[in-house]
């Protein structure tokens, strides 16, 4: 049976995390790479310009879902934000594999839910 690419990315982190193995540092690591992700959006926006964020509410978001987000990313500021997400990734693989839990089988339960719920998973 093949493997899937979470489940190759998950294997392939287990090898190479050396430094942050205990579950304090990976849950640490996890927070401070999701605030780097926020950190380069929002400077793509405020410090780049090449995307414009809008933050007035969404009256109806059910029927109109849109992201807020006008504007398409240069692509240095696209690197960046695909390489902080990258390292989020790392390491929330790095803390499936400290809990003894599966990517594959995560993101297998979250498809069954969003397509059983659609748009009404409310997230």
């Amino acid at each position: 049976m093949s493997s899937t690419p979470a489940e190759d990315f998950q294997e392939k982190v287990k090898s190479l995390l050396v430094r942050n193995s205990n579950v304090l540092d990976i849950l640490t690591k996890c927070q401070i790479s999701g605030s780097k992700i926020c950190r380069s959006t929002v400077r793509s926006a405020t410090g780049c310009g090449c995307i414009q964020i809008n933050g007035e509410k969404n009256q109806n978001p059910l029927e109109n879902p849109g992201s807020g987000i006008s504007g398409t990313l240069c692509q240095e500021c696209l690197g960046v934000i695909q390489n902080e997400i990258g390292e989020n990734l790392f390491y929330i693989a790095s803390l499936c594999n400290a809990l003894g839990l599966s990517m594959a089988q995560i993101m297998q339960h979250e498809i069954k839910n969003v397509e059983t719920l659609g748009k009404y998973s409310l997230r």
